[in-house]
């Protein structure tokens, strides 16, 4: 009895407990929405600008106004983000918010700041028009370069043979070939022949297989790759796998913080944004707050102009000042590099040759804010450990300043290395300065791989003798840069400072300018100096001036000295252009301590770009050729061109003598199997192809004549045209039995097709589906005649039958 007792009272005290939950909910709902509030439909005007739209608005009754807050929000008034979408909320609400009803226009007029509006956002670079559709089909590319000489030998004391007497110098072929499937690349390079270090069969370069995934913005490597860096480390080669951000995936994708400008229109109005003087972006915007971002700038220092105007030609101006700097990245973008493998050693001496000691690396680059980015890198293997963190800051508009601090701990010892740079732009003069130092026993990856004998001993043979020295890292680097416009000239100068200091070794400091100007008739000169201040005997300068003349011609003579040495040269040229049918050619004569003449000659087809050179110096006369181009694979043909750098097409037309245009620039014409090879398209990248109608067979028919590509990363891609045979067909005049032709706009229908045609002017009429024998039927001002006719195909022009009597 107790027991249902207490039960009871339990059971009343929860029911009265929810009674005084709900009550207070039941009363703010009766607040919100009184029994005598009645419902409008009203024309929104804001500011007595219209809106363009009629509201839902209730009147509690008292004349105070609510509206859902989805209808604000389509107004344009900022209503906060929790409020669910059909809550009411009264306009009185808003601070400095105002509003008149007017019965009799059924319309309501609110006047209110830019604070409670919400802000109409632009984008200046335009919404992005990318889509993941980049491909790939199978096929395989090679490129080559072979490469000749043959040497005579002169008089000179030095000489061994008899005066006159030739000797082949050597030959060899650079390799650079690509297995092309949709499920990655598999590519390798090598040197055939003769290298630098010593005469070999084959010298294999790299060996690498990439996958690139567009939807994470990733390439994936394994074979040999450089590790990932940044400005305060040093990147090894290794042999491993690797994977990276490869923003290139997405060239329409804005990486670097782009500056943004705000203002507000009373009216619509025209907004016209200027970037130093030139106009970047031009918007019809709405009355109301608004801000443009992504404005186009280039890198380093600017300033925006905002021109707002209206209607009636009122304006009103904005300046900005701002900094952008490639080295920042967007808020949310992330930039990485990932390596696992052996590093590579003797690279380009020795095909096979590996550290026999794992490493690892990675790199790390996130965009915080717009003016911060943060930025980290480690590597290691069982010698070394290297880990470090560092940032790059836009210091408001005056400049890009970066700070990073690396630890590195060996057998040897530990120590630390910092690094620190600031660029910025003081009116028209840019200044750019870094300073780098390692303490105590400071090590990365590259000072271990670069320190063994048998980098230094093939150095030697390569020439770069200073590779074979100790390869830690330096003890210091300091380095400005200085340039700016000569206020009094037309001229630029720039000068740098360098300073550094290797481990266990002297330090030097050098001192560089440059002077360039514009002369008349097209003409530039040029100057360029350095002064060892560690050694002021060790000194040099250039001067140079250059003329432009017609079809690509160019003039061109230079003075130089060094360490007292003093040397003159003067050439002519006409660079070899990337069209098929170019011709280059070079004459260069140089006086000096080593004085020597030179004369070649170039030229690209359609299959190779060939080269030919000759000089003569104080041995005798050298001569060497050289030829490059590529053979491709696709679609079951090869095919033989220029150099592919990067991805290609196969255009198949399904006819010979097509002419082929890639960005409205004709390529060449089909061959005789209706193909043709177009070498060198951007990849991740639309590329339109189209083909000339007027070149296809008399009986073809297409659908489309353009279409547009976007090939994977140094792949191919089959571009097939969908030409058909036509049915046979042609144009036949009709007449009636008086001899004047039918009436155009006449309707007739072959017999036995279902496809009805026109009568055209002067009677013709192009009939399609013939057959030998054909028999029509025409309704001509509502009577019908019917005409028989023959048909021959296989002309090579459209046939013109007729005049044929229908009656």
């Amino acid at each position: 009895m107790r027991r249902r007792f207490l039960r009871t009272l339990t059971s009343l005290f929860t029911v009265a407990l929810l009674a005084l939950a709900v009550l207070p909910s039941n009363r703010a709902c009766a607040e919100r929405r009184p029994q005598s509030a009645v419902d409008y439909q009203l024309e929104a005007t804001i500011n007595g600008q219209p809106t363009g739209y009629i509201s839902h608005f209730v009147d509690f009754g008292d004349g105070h106004f609510a509206s859902p807050a989805s209808e604000l929000r389509e107004l344009g008034i900022k209503v906060p983000d929790e409020q669910p979408e059909d809550e009411l909320i009264p306009l009185d609400q808003f601070e400095g918010l105002k509003y008149s009803y007017d019965a009799a226009k059924q319309s309501i007029n609110i006047e209110t700041g830019d604070h409670n509006r919400i802000t109409k956002y632009y984008n200046a670079q335009g919404e992005s028009g990318h889509s993941n559709t980049s491909v790939s089909d199978y096929g395989a590319v090679v490129n080559y370069t072979a490469f000749g000489s043959i040497g005579g030998r002169g008089s000179s004391s030095n000489s061994n043979s008899n005066s006159g007497a030739s000797n082949f110098d050597g030959a060899n072929v650079s390799l650079d070939g690509r297995l092309i499937a949709p499920i990655g690349v598999l590519s390798q390079t090598a040197i055939l022949g003769t290298t630098p270090a010593q005469d070999t069969s084959a010298l294999r370069l790299e060996s690498t297989y990439t996958v690139t995934d567009e939807d994470n913005l990733t390439t994936w490597r394994a074979g040999d790759t450089i590790t990932g860096g940044l400005g305060w480390t040093r990147s090894v080669r290794i042999g491993g796998v690797q994977a990276q951000r490869s923003f290139s995936i997405r060239p329409d994708l804005v990486t670097t913080p782009l500056p943004a400008v705000s203002g507000s229109a009373a009216v619509p109005s025209t907004v016209d944004v200027f970037v130093n003087g030139t106009k970047t972006y031009s918007k019809e915007v709405g009355a109301g707050p608004f801000q443009i971002e992504n404005i186009p700038s280039i890198s380093g220092a600017g300033v925006a102009q905002v021109v707002t105007r209206d209607a009636a030609g009122r304006e009103s101006l904005q300046t900005l000042s701002f900094y952008t700097s490639p080295r920042l990245l967007r808020p949310g973008l992330y930039d990485f590099s990932v390596e696992l493998g052996l590093p590579r050693q003797s690279y380009g001496v020795e095909s096979f040759k590996y550290d026999d000691k794992i490493a690892s690396s990675a790199t790390l680059r996130a965009g915080i804010t717009d003016w911060l980015t943060a930025e980290t890198h480690g590597e290691s293997n069982s010698d070394v450990w290297n880990l470090g963190g560092g940032v790059v800051v836009q210091a408001s508009d005056l400049g890009i300043a970066s700070a990073a601090t690396s630890a590195s701990q060996s057998d040897k010892g530990s120590g630390i290395q910092i690094y620190g740079s600031f660029e910025t732009k003081v009116g028209l003069i840019s200044i750019n300065a870094r300073s780098q130092r390692s303490f105590d026993n400071y090590e990365d990856l590259a000072s271990r791989l670069t320190s063994d004998n048998s980098i230094r001993k093939s150095a030697g043979i390569i020439g770069f003798n200073s590779i074979g020295h100790s390869q830690a890292p330096p003890r210091a680097i300091d380095a400005v840069t200085v340039s700016a416009p000569v206020f009094f000239d037309k001229g630029n100068v720039s000068a740098t400072l360098l300073q550094y200091q290797p481990v266990d070794e002297a330090a030097s400091r050098i001192l560089t300018a440059t002077y360039s100007r514009p002369l008349i008739l097209n003409a530039s000169m040029f100057a360029t100096g350095f002064l060892d201040l560690k050694n002021t005997e060790n000194t040099g300068l250039y001067v140079g001036v250059n003329m432009p003349l017609e079809d690509g011609i160019s003039l061109g003579g230079a003075v130089s000295s060094s360490s007292g040495n003093v040397s003159y040269s003067a050439d002519a040229s006409r660079p070899v252009g990337p069209e098929e049918g170019s011709l280059g050619w070079r004459i260069r004569d140089f006086e000096g301590s080593d004085t020597y003449r030179t004369a070649s000659v170039g030229y690209r087809a359609a299959v190779a770009r060939v080269e030919a050179d000759v000089r003569q110096d104080r041995s005798g006369v050298r001569t060497t050729a050289e030829v490059e181009g590529a053979v491709a694979l696709l679609g079951g043909d090869v095919y033989v061109s220029n150099r592919i750098d990067d991805s290609f097409a196969v255009v198949d037309a399904h006819a010979p003598g097509v002419s082929v245009q890639r960005e409205n620039i004709t390529i060449g014409k089909t061959g005789d199997n209706g193909k043709i090879l177009i070498p060198n398209l951007n990849a991740h990248q639309e590329n339109k192809i189209a083909i000339d109608p007027l070149d296809l067979p008399i009986d073809a028919e297409i659908n489309s004549t353009v279409t547009r590509v976007s090939p994977s990363f140094r792949s191919g891609v089959y571009v097939e045209f969908d030409v058909k045979k036509a049915k046979p067909s042609a144009i036949v005049i009709l007449k009636d039995a008086n001899g004047k032709v039918l009436t155009a706009g006449s309707e007739g229908r072959l017999e036995g097709s279902d496809e009805p045609f026109i009568v055209g002017y002067d009677g013709q009429a192009f009939i399609k589906d013939l057959g030998a024998v054909n028999t029509i039927h025409v309704t001509v001002n509502g009577r019908e005649c019917s005409a028989l006719f023959a048909f021959g195909a296989g002309a090579s022009v459209q046939p013109v039958i007729g005049p044929e009597v229908c009656q």
